[in-house]
């Protein structure tokens, strides 16, 4: 009795603490916010939360190696937990540099939760930045299927196929994520970053046309971009359009 009630005081105290470190990191303390929470995942040894939590402010810090242990020791406490994977890939992914281990703990991840759209997403992306297109093309064509795919899916979509010999369809799939994103800037308003994707766009349409060998419709659509890079794309394409072509082959979409 005597040690079900000592373990029922740690779990109090760890709760306690980290409602300690919620308060202490959304004021901004994350020194104080840290103790917190290591003195939480003290308390609970069962309880992956904390150490989540430690994770996210050793990120904050700019400790990536650190979150990257903490992490993967929250997993082992959890392991039937989906969310210390996909922040493990995430960091490993956008942190580290490192898309083979950020694959695998995204597939980890929709192991166990099999209808998680961002795991599935984000595997795409790291398969893009592992050259595996055609492995996250499939998995963009699966989310499209089922009506999940963003626009920013649709649009790295679109680059997959003008890569992969598809360039119509290419055309034809960017042209569809442009339409999402109008409908999101007249539901929304502007905004500067989704306005410079759109602009993106632009682009990646005119660099079809340019593995079609449609330098015309190219500069035409490079002229008409208000984007920062498109004056410097019209001057290549109009003095040696075939280096620009080889530019677009070479390119890495991410």
């Amino acid at each position: 009795m005597g040690v079900l009630l000592l373990l029922a005081a740690s779990l109090s105290l760890s709760e306690h603490y980290t409602n300690e470190y919620q308060r202490l990191s959304a004021a901004g303390d994350v020194e104080g916010a840290m103790k917190k929470v290591t003195f939480a995942a003290r308390l609970d040894p069962f309880d992956a939360d904390p150490l989540e939590a430690q994770a996210y402010l050793l990120q904050r810090q700019g400790r990536y190696g650190e979150a990257e242990r903490t992490l993967e020791h929250a997993a082992m406490r959890d392991p039937r937990d989906f969310m210390p994977y996909l922040a493990l890939g995430n960091i490993q992914m956008y942190q580290l540099n490192d898309p083979d281990e950020a694959a695998r703990n995204y597939k980890n991840a929709l192991e166990r939760n099999p209808k998680l759209v961002i795991g599935k997403t984000s595997l795409a992306q790291a398969y893009i930045r592992q050259g595996k297109l055609d492995e996250a093309r499939k998995v963009y064509e699966d989310l499209r299927e089922t009506r999940d795919l963003t626009y920013q899916g649709l649009y790295d979509l679109g680059r997959i196929y003008v890569r992969t010999g598809r360039p119509d369809e290419g055309v034809k799939t960017i042209r569809t994520a442009q339409r999402r994103v109008d409908n999101d800037l007249a539901a929304t308003g502007q905004s500067g970053e989704v306005e410079n994707l759109r602009s993106s766009m632009d682009l990646a349409i005119a660099d079809a046309f340019v593995v079609q060998g449609e330098y015309a419709r190219a500069r035409r659509v490079v002229a008409r971009s208000s984007a920062e890079q498109a004056p410097a794309i019209l001057r290549l394409l109009n003095s040696d359009p075939e280096r620009y072509r080889k530019s677009v082959d070479d390119r890495a979409i991410y």
